[in-house]
C-alpha cells in the first residue's frame, strides 16, 4: 500500500531523530537534576503557547505561503532522486500527495527538527545567552545540515536565504513563548506547502 513507506519513515524519524535526543535530554536532566518529566517537557518546548505567539507563527506560515506561490520557484532541483520532494512528482492534487506532504511536512521534518533545534538547542542556549544571541546561534545550527543539502542539489542555494531568516523567526518565537507550537506550525506549513507545489506543478 502507497501509504506504508510515508508512514514507517515519519514513525523512524520521530522515534529516532527525535526520540533519542530528548530521552538524552531527560536522562540528563533527571540524572543531574532530578527534575519531574513534565518540567523536563517544559524546558525541552513541548507545552501550550500564548495565544499571540499562535496567531504570530500563523500570519507568519501564511505569508510564507504567499511567497512562494507568488515567486513560484523552479521545481527542477526538486525533481531529482536526492530531493524529498521527488516522491512527490506527478502526483497533483491526489489523496496520497496530501497525505504523504502531511506526514512529511508535519510529522517527519516539522516536529522532529522543532523539537530538536527549537526544543532542545534553542531552549537551552536561551537559559544561557541574551536572546539575541541565542537566537542567531540556533538558526546558524539549524542551517548546517541544511548547507549539506547543497552537496546533492546545489541549485538550492536560492532557498538558504528564506530558511535563515524563518529559522531567526521560528526561534524568536520559541524563546519568547516557551513552546515549539508556533515554530512547528510555521516549519510544517513551509514543508507542506513544497511538497504540494511539487507534487501540483509537476503534474502531467
Amino acid at each position: 500500500m502507497w501509504m506504508g513507506a510515508p508512514v514507517a519513515n515519519a514513525l523512524i524519524a520521530v522515534l529516532l531523530l527525535a526520540g533519542l535526543p530528548f530521552l538524552g535530554y531527560f536522562i540528563w536532566h533527571k540524572w543531574r537534576y532530578e527534575r519531574a518529566f513534565a518540567e523536563i517537557a517544559r524546558r525541552a518546548g513541548l507545552q501550550g503557547s500564548d495565544t499571540r505567539y499562535v496567531l504570530i507563527s500563523a500570519a507568519v506560515a501564511v505569508a510564507v505561503v504567499c511567497v512562494l506561490l507568488l515567486w513560484q520557484p523552479p521545481m527542477a532541483p526538486f525533481m531529482g532522486k536526492g530531493s524529498p520532494q521527488h516522491a512527490f512528482v506527478g502526483l497533483g492534487w491526489s489523496v496520497p500527495a496530501i497525505v504523504m506532504a502531511l506526514l512529511y511536512g508535519v510529522v517527519q521534518t516539522g516536529f522532529v527538527e522543532e523539537l530538536v533545534f527549537r526544543g532542545l538547542i534553542a531552549g537551552s542556549l536561551a537559559r544561557r545567552l541574551p536572546l539575541a544571541w541565542a537566537n542567531l546561534l540556533q538558526a546558524l545550527v539549524f542551517m548546517l545540515p541544511h548547507l549539506l543539502v547543497l552537496r546533492t542539489m546545489p541549485s538550492l542555494w536560492m532557498l538558504l536565504p528564506l530558511v535563515f531568516v524563518l529559522a531567526l523567526v521560528m526561534g524568536w518565537v520559541r524563546i519568547r513563548s516557551g513552546s515549539i507550537l508556533g515554530p512547528w506550525l510555521m516549519h510544517a506549513t513551509l514543508n507542506v506547502t513544497m511538497c504540494l507545489m511539487a507534487a501540483v506543478r509537476t503534474a502531467g
